[in-house]
């Protein structure tokens, strides 16, 4: 191969490994392929308009067709003469597709299906790392800007991942940068002239091989303190130094909430419980507190409908009666909810217990009449550290209610709206949920018994996010999920039933305090379907097992046998009963983290002696660490040496050896045991103690070595360890401190295991001329 040929080669491959840390960003890593063509095009595309020598200024031009023409075929195939030619319509279509592209990313997060606009700009991205990093090696000639689109895709998937970075995906980017930049000096090399080294008849290149070695070296020296100090320092990406950056007193981890359900298992495996807000109420048992409504589900996910906020809904004016409740005024109880939200807490829709009807908050605040949602009239308005008071109705539904409700107003029929063909496909397993149960309430509390039930559907988040047709349909057939599907799912079933359904976002009622306050913190977070009974209005369900929100509401339970003939079937929770006690609903209290919903990390922004108390406890033990492997060294050496007179004697003699490099005098490996006592005695005016040691140590060594017998020598360990604290006890305190850092046997330890990576580099660094030795006379014949 060519040595521009090799680069072509290096080039593409250096442009597939960096698209590789995009992988956690997507659900499914079926975009591979397409990418991996596109990366191929180009490179083939550019070798052969150099090879036909065209100008450098056409070559990207070309690049750029080809990836296009590409894109087409993913994307517009059936638009398109052929499946290739553009037409019109192909062009139309490709305006379409990267619209949905940008539509997807605003509304999930990572990770997100690969939908075909997701899909567009992962191929094309690619395709313009393989044209930019062709354009730096071959039309600039200048190779280290390629780096720079190499390192665009790990930057992308850094900033874009909620749920930490893993060191790993730094590396294949990395070493397609630095088999760049080795190719490229190789190539540079080259023209100096041709060798007589073996390997030189198989590459055309000079000897270079101590060259090539110290690169190859150096790289992974670079590429390893790369990868291990970010790993070492957790604490300066967290605001350690200089403070968090954002100004919000939260650590750089504030939480931010826009669609409230997509991001959801995003945050459910984040360790962090931090705190969202307090509040304090007049309800004896407080509500789950509401973020935002889902009323449409469209085949692809649930979302919000287009919300109709005019000034005229200011929520200064108070807000309407919740839509479906017959009640009067006279009829409900009022309680109060008094909000303190923390700065870690980031959203333009105000947390509420539905249903709301006065809200005392600063700013413009605007509710949609038919959710009661209440969201910032303008962009850059936050909840983040507001405190407001809402006054809410407390809803004592009775289930016998429930069942007498009539179904269905007419104002009601879009929400019992679902894609062409789902019915069908959700038909078996309504019927296995709810058999011959006619009553809508029966029918929506069966339901939600079949989800809860032991046995039957299990709690993960080890599933694939989203709540798509197809999605929702995998988890009724494999029947593991999380809060996500169990609410979207259940919300769909009703719908199949004809009974209006939404789910709904936001948190469980928290932790009561000892002060009688309630605390909500991230892995409250929740998801939940809400059914429509009319004269009553949207009542809550919960189909999400007991295992992770206790009991279901009192309300969503069956009518129990003796109030009515329905029997109550065994939905796996307490009873009604158990649901009410003196910390509130049986959904109050703490979540296990896993059912942490739409939101990031975050907390108290915490005193900062802890953490300078743990830095400093760390730097301590590092320090104490060489000094610990060398007693380790020396206790592994008496070990080994244990029972054996010459072992013994030797193993004395080497603690005598670390002693003096210690004590930073020099040690001659070439003097007789009785020349190193006469220099260290001529080098430090030893005591009669101190002498007697090193004679003591002298003769066994030379008995061990020379005579015919050795017999074993009483207290050489001892006499060895005394005479250690003797020589460092003469020297300065900078050389004593200088020996506890770095023990000379620490010091061999690390050279000898220096050397043998550094054999073993020289063996790969040989094995392909010893392989292609080995098959010449192979390929001769």
């Amino acid at each position: 191969m060519s040595r521009t040929g090799r680069l072509t080669t290096i080039g593409a491959i250096a442009a597939f490994l960096a698209i590789l840390p995009l992988l956690p960003l997507t659900t499914t890593d079926s975009w591979v392929v397409p990418a991996t063509i596109a990366i191929a095009l180009v490179a083939l595309a550019g070798a052969a308009l150099r090879r036909w020598h065209a100008p450098r200024g056409i070559v990207p031009l070309v690049q750029l067709g080809v990836s296009i023409l590409w894109l087409g075929v993913l994307v517009a195939a059936d638009v398109a003469w052929m499946a290739i030619v553009p037409t019109p319509s192909w062009f139309a279509r490709f305006g379409d597709v990267a619209g949905e592209g940008v539509d997807s990313m605003i509304q999930y997060a990572a990770p997100v299906p690969v939908e075909r606009g997701i899909l567009f700009f992962l191929v094309g991205g690619a395709a313009l790392v393989a044209i930019f990093v062709e354009v730096a090696v071959f039309a600039l000639r200048r190779v280290p800007l390629a780096g720079i689109p190499l390192g665009v895709m790990y930057a992308i998937g850094a900033a874009t991942a909620r749920e930490g970075w893993a060191w790993v995906w730094f590396v294949p980017p990395a070493i397609g940068f630095l088999s760049l930049l080795v190719s490229e000096g190789r190539n540079r090399v080259a023209l100096w002239g041709r060798s007589a080294s073996p390997s030189a008849r198989h590459t055309g290149l000079p000897q270079t091989d101590s060259l090539a070695r110290s690169g190859r070296r150096a790289g992974v020296v670079a590429l390893a303190a790369a990868v291990a100090v970010p790993a070492w320092l957790p604490a300066l990406t967290e605001g350690f130094i200089g403070g968090s950056g954002d100004g919000s007193g939260g650590g750089g981890r504030t939480i931010r909430t826009d669609n409230p359900i997509v991001d959801l298992r995003r945050d459910l495996v984040r360790e962090d419980n931090i705190e969202i807000f307090a509040y304090t109420t007049t309800a004896d048992r407080p509500e789950y507190i509401r973020t935002a409504t889902l009323d449409v589900f469209d085949g692809e996910q649930w979302e919000q409908s287009e919300r109709n906020v005019p000034e005229s809904q200011n929520v200064a004016a108070g807000l309407p009666w919740p839509p479906g409740l017959s009640l009067s005024e006279d009829d409900v109880t009022e309680v109060t909810y008094e909000f303190d939200m923390t700065d870690n807490f980031s959203s333009r829709w105000l947390p509420l217990a539905y249903p709301t009807r006065a809200i005392d908050v600063e700013g413009d605040w605007r509710f949609d009449a038919a959710t009661l949602d209440v969201v910032a009239a303008r962009d850059d308005v936050d909840i983040r550290g507001r405190s407001y008071r809402a006054t809410s109705i407390a809803m004592e539904v009775e289930n016998t209610a429930l069942r007498e409700a009539e179904q269905v107003i007419e104002e009601m029929q879009e929400l019992v709206q679902l894609p062409e063909g789902m019915r069908d496909q959700l038909a078996p397993y309504i019927e296995e949920a709810i058999g011959d149960i006619t009553n809508p309430h029966e029918q929506a509390a069966a339901m939600q018994a079949w989800f809860r039930s032991t046995g039957s559907f299990s709690y993960s988040l080890e599933r694939e996010p989203g709540t798509s047709a197809s999605l929702l349909i995998d988890f009724l057939e494999n029947r593991i999920g999380y809060c996500e599907q169990f609410a979207a799912t259940m919300a769909i079933m009703a719908r199949a039933r004809g009974i209006p359904a939404r789910v709904a976002v936001g948190f469980t009622p928290g932790e009561l305090q000892d002060d009688g306050s309630w605390i909500v913190r991230s892995h409250d977070s929740h998801a939940w379907p809400e059914l429509f009974f009319n004269g009553i209005g949207w009542v809550r369900f919960e189909p999400t097992p007991p295992t992770r929100t206790n009991a279901a509401p009192a309300w969503t339970l069956p009518v129990r046998a003796g109030d009515n003939d329905a029997e109550a079937p065994n939905d796996g929770s307490p009873s009604a009963d158990s649901a009410e006690n003196d910390l509130g609903p049986a959904n109050a209290g703490d979540l296990p983290m896993d059912e942490l919903g739409d939101l990031g990390g975050g907390g108290d922004q915490p005193s900062r002696w802890p953490l300078v108390l743990l830095v400093a406890a760390v730097i301590a033990v590092l320090l104490c660490v060489p000094q610990a492997l060398a007693l380790i060294i020396r206790a592994s050496r008496w070990r080994r040496a244990e029972g054996d007179p010459i072992g013994e004697a030797e193993a004395a003699w080497t603690d005598f050896r670390d002693a003096v490099r210690d004590a930073g005098l020099r040690w001659d490996a070439a003097a007789t045991p009785r020349g190193m006592r006469r220099r260290l005695e001529s080098q430090l005016r030893l005591d009669e103690a101190t002498s007697g040691l090193v004679w003591h140590l002298v003769q066994a060594i030379e008995r061990a070595r020379y005579a015919a017998r050795t017999d074993a020598v009483p207290g050489l360990q001892a006499d060895a360890r005394a005479l250690r604290r003797r020589l460092l006890s003469t020297r300065s305190r900078s050389r004593r401190l200088r020996a506890w850092l770095w023990p000379a046997s620490v010091h061999d330890v690390t050279a000898a295991g220096t050397a043998a990576t550094a054999d073993g580099l020289t063996w790969l660094d040989s094995a392909g001329e010893r392989l292609r030795t080995r098959l010449a006379p192979v390929s001769r014949r």
